[in-house]
């Protein structure tokens, strides 16, 4: 069953079992496990269900659909975008579809350094095979490759580059090139059409247009969740309470800690809003002007060069690089220049190929409480930029290879590369807010799971150490960033989770 807060009388009241708040991979896919166990389940998204027939590929109207801020919000200092989704799905709406599974390195790092013990590559497996199949992961094949995608490919094995096509979550992909605006042939297995409606199925409430405030606790139990129901224009049109024996928070890496903070939720390591991870991302291009390249056409992300990634191939600079499409709008939000400089640049939007850098970032930022809002602060460490000018110098080596004429950065002070010789140009460029347009896609950390609560927000199982019944499932519990596309990751954790709140929550147990 589903329920409109767009229509919902003011004053709406509900109980149940479990209430999930969020419908992202995290929060679906635990309100599907929990369903399917006989729990009675209320999932609270304040985001829309919209269906892939209103998904118009129009920029202007499905960024504002589907993102927080209509895709614009920033960190506080204004230096990084922070774009995630809004909407039944949580960003798995909006994602580039690539699904790595948790590398067995980083894995093992987590058991050495938080106690994680059952987070083992052996234990993990059969929750990754489990997810593949409702997924429906595939690894791509390299025929599928699009313009954009191929050249990068071509680029690494000339350089003799270790690299690989993606593992995507898709069902019958037209290759349409809109899946950050969500998906028209309802192709891509978002958790909107996957785990969603495994929860609805098996008699889960979906409560949609609904902004959660506050969690409600009595000593140290929740008892349920309060909010405000949001009209047509978003805007408050009257309140809502659901009562729960169990409370999982899943907003996502800021949302979530937002709301616990908001409510004043005990949190004995202090940590709770620290460790805020962003995968700090900056397009690197390449100039084929013999050659039609509209990196937008076909699948976006399809390849990627994992030469440089510690948690693959134990490399130091600690990077992904990425073969990425991007609209106009969002290519425009990117691009720097002025004037008639800045109109050359985009005559040549379709002879460009795109490569993303995804920095494993190793200093974090956090997430503060504001005025109705999270402040987000974010910013890249001289030690991560360090590491960043380097990706970005072997992305740009990538596309020469490949033969482009030309690599460009996103740098405000335009920075060009005809040869290898060029890149001591970045010597005279600045990696800080303004200098550089820095992207997050990846939003992880702020509630780090853990085994000692001095050290970490929740417990292996994803419940807040001072809560009998309070759990975390989404990508905060992350205890690092993951050096790949975390999606796949959310969704396993999540698992786990799911698994712990029936082991601990059971008649007569006790945690």
């Amino acid at each position: 069953m589903r329920i409109s807060g767009i229509d919902a009388q003011p004053g709406l009241a509900l109980s149940a079992d479990v209430v999930v708040v969020g419908t992202g991979p995290g929060g679906a896919s635990v309100a599907a496990k929990l369903a399917r166990a006989g729990r009675t389940v209320v999932m609270v998204e304040a985001g829309s269900l919209v269906p892939a027939s209103e998904m118009t590929q129009r920029e202007s109207e499905m960024m504002r659909k589907l993102y927080y801020e209509g895709g614009l919000r920033t960190s506080e200092n204004g230096g990084m975008g922070v774009l995630h989704g809004r909407a039944v799905g949580g960003s798995s709406v909006v994602n580039y579809l690539d699904c790595f599974r948790t590398p067995p390195r980083l894995l093992r790092d987590w058991q050495r350094r938080f106690g994680l013990d059952e987070l083992t590559p052996e234990k993990m497996a059969p929750r990754f095979e489990a997810i593949e199949d409702v997924l429906h992961v595939r690894k791509l094949d390299p025929a599928n490759l699009n313009k954009n995608n191929d050249k990068l490919r071509i680029g690494t094995e000339r350089l003799g580059w270790k690299g690989d096509t993606f593992h995507r979550n898709a069902y019958q992909c037209y290759g349409s090139g809109f899946c950050d605006l969500g998906c028209s042939y309802n192709a891509k297995q978002s958790a909107a059409i996957t785990y969603v409606p495994l929860a609805t199925q098996h008699g889960a409430t979906l409560l949609t247009e609904a902004r959660v405030d506050r969690v409600e606790t009595t000593g140290s139990r929740a008892s349920g969740v309060k909010g405000t129901l949001l009209g047509a224009d978003r805007q408050p049109r009257g309140e809502f309470r659901v009562t729960a024996d169990v409370v999982v928070v899943s907003g996502g890496a800021i949302h979530t800690p937002y709301l616990l903070l908001s409510s004043g939720i005990d949190d004995p390591s202090g940590q709770l809003g620290e460790n805020f991870y962003t995968h700090p991302g900056t397009p690197i291009v390449g100039y084929f002007p013999d050659e039609r390249i509209a990196n937008y056409e076909g699948i976006k992300q399809g390849y990627y060069i994992g030469e440089f990634s510690w948690v693959l191939h134990e490399h130091p600079m600690d990077v992904l690089i990425e073969g990425i499409g991007a609209p106009p709008a969002l290519t425009s939000s990117i691009l720097p220049g002025l004037g008639a400089q800045r109109q050359d640049d985009f005559r040549r939007y379709n002879h460009y190929a795109a490569a993303g850098l995804l920095l494993r970032d190793y200093v974090p930022g956090r997430i503060r409480v504001g005025k109705g809002r999270p402040l987000i602060e974010a910013t890249l460490a001289p030690s991560d930029a360090q590491r960043l000018r380097q990706s970005a110098e072997r992305a740009a080596e990538a596309w020469l290879a490949a033969g482009a004429t030309m690599a460009l950065t996103a740098h405000n002070k335009l920075t060009y590369f005809r040869s290898t010789r060029d890149f001591r140009k970045l010597d005279d460029v600045g990696w800080g807010p303004g200098e550089i347009a820095l992207v997050c896609f990846h939003q992880m950390g702020t509630a780090r799971m853990g085994s000692r609560r001095d050290r970490s927000v929740v417990s292996p199982t994803g419940r807040m150490w001072a809560y009998e019944n309070l759990y975390v499932a989404d990508a905060s519990v992350f205890p690092t960033s993951t050096g790949v596309n975390p999606q796949e990751t959310v969704y396993a954790l999540a698992d786990v989770v799911g698994d712990g709140i029936l082991d601990e929550t059971r008649s007569g147990a006790s945690p």
